[in-house]
């Protein structure tokens, strides 16, 4: 599950200018409420259906759940994850780390 493990990340760069943004897939609000409520999770979520979430999957052509892209200030993807394993949070992470650094 990748949200939970994504939170620490979040919670740990935000004040350096990093930021998670989680979008729904599966247009269930109350299933996707329930879940941010369960995991704690405090990064901003955006609805797919609402348009939000359908504007982000287009832009930047996801089409495999999950996908982790790190994206700068400029909008550009600088990063792209599709899956998510055991260990991933390490390697997003890292990334992270370097990107923040410059």
């Amino acid at each position: 599950m990748e949200l939970p493990r994504l939170q620490p990340l979040y919670a740990t760069y935000r004040d350096r200018g990093f930021t998670v943004v989680a979008v729904e897939r599966t247009r269930d609000t109350g299933r996707a409420k329930q879940f941010i409520a369960e995991h704690s999770l405090s990064f901003p979520c955006l609805e797919n259906g609402t348009g939000e979430g359908e504007v982000v999957w287009k832009q930047y052509q996801v089409a495999v759940f999950p996908t982790s892209m790190l994206i700068d200030r400029r909008g550009r993807v600088v990063a792209m994850h599709v899956g998510f394993e055991e260990g991933d949070e390490a390697k997003l992470e890292a990334e992270v780390r370097q990107w923040l650094e410059r």
